[in-house]
């Protein structure tokens, strides 16, 4: 039975759970209201002893960050089917949080001040906003995956991304893309930009894709959805090529990175080269809806960043290309 224990002039209740004393504080150096405590604890003893015990259950099952972090991007690829350039992408971002609260034991030690720490730790880590917010929605998706699980409590707090000004597209001009290529002396690196800029695919889509006469089809894009782009028949033998010697994505992107510094040209990667074709088919179809198919996005919303560009204004930047039509031009649209 609960018994009281003066312990530096102080009174504490104690109660033995299991063989075990536990030491519960009355806050007084008063013994009648001490007693009046101990009255009330021992009425509520049987309730008492079990909260305290499931108490204990908890903090004994407290998941730290590490044993999260590691559970979640050892299992959510295999559960959710995930591409591995997605597991990739979440494994970095799991160790950036880690690093970010190496001093804090758990999860539920976490608060909300510790997102403002965080955003601050990103953003001192990385110049590039859009990498911050990459960063963060996959830390959100950790611990939304942890909570699922019941492995925490609660979620300790709103993962929000950062503002970031709406800035145009990087395109590259017909001009610049000739100056780009003629910077590459491999032939088959030369057919693999070349495919890129024609067919508007993302980095790792290529290795995903094959080609059916006049068309490519993306196997497995982002969101695991096929597409059908079209292809001109003078670029089969570039496209040919570029599936027959694939390159890794890093050695791809570094050599794209090192023609445009032969060429002078600065401030484009890759991914241009999808934001030209974008481009050139909005002139093209003057359809946001086809764009939308071509890309592969999820919805028109996204796409409609390219309309931001006066029509004119494509029309004035392509007209020295030769295009590649899949449908009404701006005149007959």
């Amino acid at each position: 039975m609960a018994s009281l224990r003066k312990i530096h002039g102080k009174y504490y209740i104690r109660i033995f759970i299991d063989k075990k004393e536990k030491i519960l504080p009355t806050g007084t150096t008063n013994i009648n209201e001490a007693r009046v405590h101990l009255k009330r604890v021992q009425r509520e003893e049987v309730e008492i002893k079990q909260r305290i015990r499931k108490e204990i259950s908890d903090l004994e099952k407290r998941v730290t960050i590490s044993e999260g972090v590691k559970y979640f991007t050892d299992h959510v690829g295999n559960e959710k089917n995930l591409k591995q350039s997605t597991i990739d992408s979440y494994k970095l971002a799991c160790n950036n949080f880690r690093k970010c609260f190496k001093n804090v034991m758990y999860f539920d030690n976490l608060n909300e001040v510790h997102f403002t720490k965080l955003v601050e730790y990103l953003k001192r880590e990385f110049s590039s906003p859009h990498t911050v917010n990459i960063r963060l929605r996959s830390m959100r998706a950790m611990l939304n995956y942890l909570y699922e699980k019941r492995m925490i409590k609660n979620i300790p707090f709103k993962v929000r991304t950062i503002k970031i000004n709406k800035t145009f597209p990087k395109f590259i001009k017909p001009h610049e893309i000739e100056n780009i290529y003629n910077q590459v002396k491999n032939e088959k690196m030369l057919a693999t930009f070349k495919t890129y800029e024609v067919t508007g695919m993302r980095l790792s889509e290529l290795k995903n894709s094959k080609r059916d006469g006049e068309f490519i089809i993306v196997q497995e894009s982002k969101g695991r959805k096929q597409r059908i782009i079209p292809i001109p028949i003078e670029y089969f033998h570039d496209y040919d090529l570029a599936k027959d010697n694939l390159y890794s994505d890093d050695y791809i992107t570094h050599k794209f990175k090192k023609a445009c510094d032969d060429a002078g040209i600065i401030g484009h990667t890759l991914h241009s080269l999808r934001h030209t074709f974008a481009l050139r088919k909005l002139l093209e179809t003057n359809n946001i809806s086809i764009v939308k198919e071509l890309l592969g996005h999820s919805s028109v919303q996204v796409t409609e960043i390219y309309t931001k560009f006066p029509i004119e204004y494509i029309a004035q930047i392509f007209k020295e290309r030769k295009i590649n039509l899949i449908g009404p031009n701006i005149s007959q649209a």
